[in-house]
């Protein structure tokens, strides 16, 4: 029984030298499956400054505008709908004819949007107070409603381009009975907090 036995282990011994190391295939490793992107939320404060281009009209003459604005607001994104609202005030001049030498504006919106990924399409509706300033001085209160686009810039999207298109009116301005018209275009630049 001895016999046997060291036989069967020295055979088994020399198969295996014989045959050298046995190689164990590795297990093939699995990738993890790759994170869905995050969609992109806009969400937060806001702050920026826009150009701005236009034309006003007092009921039978137009003229041309052009000025600067400064703006803050707040968005808070519900999935496909946004929702906020902005401050916001713009400074600047008439064309060569106008009898006021500059006005100004301070605007408030309320924002309706969609969030299309890094592209945000909305609309907005609020009030404006409008000065004329000339001697003598009008002033009046305006609705303004219009719509725009905004599209976030570079890798965390801090950064965020604009457009805007907004009209106000007023059929009788500062008690004048002069029906007057405002639309505006302005090209926008906003720090996301």
């Amino acid at each position: 029984m001895r016999f046997v036995l060291a036989a069967v282990l020295g055979l088994s011994a020399g198969a295996v030298q014989a045959g050298g190391p046995v190689a164990v295939a590795a297990e093939p490793e699995v990738a993890a499956p790759a994170a869905a992107p995050a969609g992109w939320d806009w969400t937060g404060f806001y702050a920026g400054v826009s150009a701005v281009s236009g034309s006003f009209s007092d009921s039978s003459i137009d003229y041309d505008t052009s000025g600067f604005g400064i703006h803050a607001g707040y968005l808070r994104d519900f999935g496909r709908a946004i929702v906020g609202g902005e401050l916001s005030f713009s400074k600047g001049d008439y064309g060569d004819l106008a009898p006021a030498s500059d006005w100004d504006a301070t605007r408030v919106k309320l924002i309706g949007g969609y969030d299309a990924g890094r592209l945000l399409p909305y609309a907005f509706v609020g009030m404006t107070k409008y000065d004329l300033n000339q001697t003598p001085a009008f002033s009046d209160t305006m609705v303004n409603y219009g719509i725009g686009a905004r599209l976030a810039l570079g890798q965390g999207g801090k950064f965020v381009a604009g457009i805007e298109y907004l009209v106000e009116n007023k059929d009788n301005f500062d008690g004048t009975g002069v029906k007057v018209k405002n639309s505006e275009v302005a090209l926008r630049l906003d720090y996301r907090f």
